[in-house]
């Protein structure tokens, strides 16, 4: 039996790799501090200090230079590179540049980890539903969009061959494909589908929703964004064909600004103003660096006020509005939307009036500057007629007051059953990602979850069945993992003290392997008591046996030592090769675990570059304890 359970509308979560992702992601943060500590010492906190002024300080920078023109614009993109270039000037200088950029590639690699274990333990895909196969099929398909994906994927032909009609929207004139979408209906279509930018795509899907008939998203687009919230392949437009012969049906929101519709955002403010100007598509850069400053002053441009559900915010500079909110895994919590169906509109407001505000964006949502709500209804008024309005990247006016409402499961998207899925963002909890590096693998180790997910214990504790007699023990990689370091150390700290004899370290290696053993077998037992989980002699055996790797990591290393005089090794040259055994050990169980828990090939290089990093940052606490 596999250590996997179903959410309740399908979806296989893999609590190995996931418990496998969260304690990668507490060794990698474990060892940023580490080398800070070592290296460092009270001096990481003036690191860390100094690291977020200059961070916030090139924020602030940025902002004059958006915000101002003339000298205080100079002074900004001064600032700007001058800020970052004295930070590295200065780590240099007192020799701690290597330090720094070694904690900050492990706390990136361990926010990487926990954020994937995160989203394997929250992840939620939308329901899906039994769809029939389209008989006639009608597709819009853009060459031009995506940089001519259309050609290059053959995608024309291969929708052809699936007996689908295809129209190419190609030709001087702008087309209109609402009136082909509408067309194709009248002809008998059963399934409208576009192959080009978002904006086109919400426009048949509009076609689609009022008719009733399912819709096809092609990834053929530059950015793709609701291909990607969608779950869709990116790289490979040609994979969403497979929806045709072998698909499900998603039942997704339809977003409206008055009766325009949009599949992803309406923008409004400056942004809007900005794409409006005849002036943007030939020079973006200068374009935008001539308006910002007096659209951020108010000086230029309408003042907008947003109304959403009971909420009021007053002259926004920026405002836009989303169909379904998106998540909040990075500062502006604009990255993906987890669903699009729950029925809700996102707001995201920007308000800011100073460089302190800009330099304060940093916090994300916990800024004064940003303004983050959900609704079913947003109405943007102005003090003028009219406004501009970015709706799926089509620039539009819009008479005021604007009204945003969502449709709820009103577009049936018809997708490939087989997809890569959608690994919304998340912001990273460390205490869940503890809670998930202690637990989530005791379901491997002390017992299996059943698929289906977990049963209601009768004590009303959450609990994982147990191994089934027949069933072959799962080896804890992760305490093997553990324990090499716990040996590595124990090499380290025995070093310090000058010569060592081989026998007192050999002794001292095995003794503190079984201490920790026998603390952890201690704190299974506990935990299982606490949880008035019954305990059996075959229990006791079992909680041992998992934690055997912490011993069995401890003796090729206590090997080593003592095969260090046929190698001809002194005592010095005894330890060092006692250390590289065991932190050898230590990358080989990472990666070995990581490979069998299922985990991407992008995970198992981080894992390997994590304990590399690891073994690297004890090899120099040896080196500098030795001398």
């Amino acid at each position: 039996m596999e250590a996997t359970s179903r959410t309740p509308d399908g979806a296989e979560v893999d609590h190995v790799s996931t418990q496998a992702k969260a304690r990668l992601a507490l060794l990698a943060g474990a060892a940023a501090l580490l080398v800070m500590l070592l290296f460092a010492g009270y001096r990481s906190i003036l690191l860390v200090a100094a690291g977020l002024v200059g961070v916030a300080a090139t924020a602030a920078a940025a902002w004059l230079v958006l915000a101002y023109r003339g000298p205080v614009r100079w002074l900004g993109m001064a600032a700007v590179v001058a800020v970052p270039v004295l930070l590295v000037v200065s780590y240099v200088h007192v020799g701690l540049l290597w330090v720094v950029v070694c904690s900050a590639a492990l706390w990136l690699a361990a926010v990487a980890a926990g954020r994937s274990a995160l989203a394997d333990e929250a992840r939620s895909r939308m329901p899906e539903h039994p769809a029939d196969r389209p008989a006639r099929p009608f597709l819009i398909m853009n060459p031009r969009s995506g940089g001519g994906k259309v050609g290059a994927f053959r995608l024309k032909e291969k929708a052809e061959e699936l007996g689908a009609e295809v129209v190419l929207l190609e030709g001087p004139e702008p087309m209109d494909v609402t009136a082909l979408a509408r067309g194709a209906v009248a002809r008998g279509a059963d399934l409208l589908g576009v192959a080009g930018g978002d904006g086109t795509q919400a426009l048949v899907a509009a076609v689609a929703a009022e008719h009733g008939l399912p819709f096809l998203v092609i990834s053929a687009g530059t950015r793709n964004h609701f291909a990607m919230d969608l779950g869709l392949d990116r790289t490979n437009p040609a994979a969403c064909l497979d929806a045709l012969t072998d698909g499900v049906e998603l039942r997704v929101d339809l977003g409206r600004v008055g009766e325009r519709p949009f599949v992803n955002t309406a923008s409004f403010g400056t942004y809007a103003e900005v794409v409006r100007s005849p002036a943007y598509r030939d020079d973006k850069m200068r374009t935008t660096l001539d308006l910002l400053p007096d659209l951020l002053a108010r000086q230029t441009g309408p003042r907008l006020t947003v109304r959403a559900d009971g909420t009021t915010v007053e002259d926004p500079q920026a405002v836009l509005v989303s169909n379904n909110p998106y998540g909040a895994g990075d500062p502006a919590g604009l990255g993906r939307r987890a669903r699009l169906d729950t029925g809700t509109l996102g707001v995201f407001g920007v308000k800011v009036a100073s460089a302190a505000q800009a330099a304060g964006i940093l916090r994300g949502r916990r800024s004064t500057g940003l303004v983050a709500l959900d609704a079913r209804e947003v109405v943007i008024d102005a003090d003028a007629p009219h406004i501009s309005a970015g709706i799926d990247g089509e620039s539009l006016t819009l008479p005021t007051p604007v009204r945003c409402r969502i449709e709820p499961g009103a577009l049936r998207v018809l997708v490939p059953r087989r997809r890569p899925g959608n690994r919304a963002g998340v912001p990273v909890n460390w205490a869940e990602v503890r809670r998930l590096a202690r637990t989530m693998g005791r379901a491997a180790a002390g017992g299996h979850p059943v698929q289906g997910g977990e049963r209601d214990h009768p004590g009303g504790h959450r609990h994982w069945h147990r191994r089934a007699a027949g069933d072959r023990p799962r080896f804890d990689y992760s305490g093997a993992v553990y324990g090499s370091l716990l040996a590595a150390s124990v090499i380290v700290g025995a070093g310090a003290g000058g010569a060592f004899p081989r026998v007192h370290l050999i002794v001292l290696l095995l003794s503190t392997a079984v201490v920790f053993w026998a603390a952890h077998v201690y704190a299974r037992l506990l935990g299982a008591s606490l949880a008035n989980e019954p305990l059996t002699w075959h229990e006791f055996r079992t909680v041992c046996r998992d934690e055997r790797p912490l011993i069995e990591a401890a003796l090729p290393p206590a090997a080593a030592v003592a095969l260090g005089p046929l190698l001809g090794l002194d005592l010095r040259g005894t330890s060092w090769f006692a250390l590289a055994v065991a932190l050898a050990g230590q990358v080989g169980w990472a990666v070995l675990g990581a490979v069998r828990a299922g985990a991407p090939r992008r995970l198992v290089v981080i894992t390997a570059a994590v304990a590399v990093l690891l073994g690297v940052a004890i090899v120099a606490a040896k080196a500098g304890l030795s001398h």
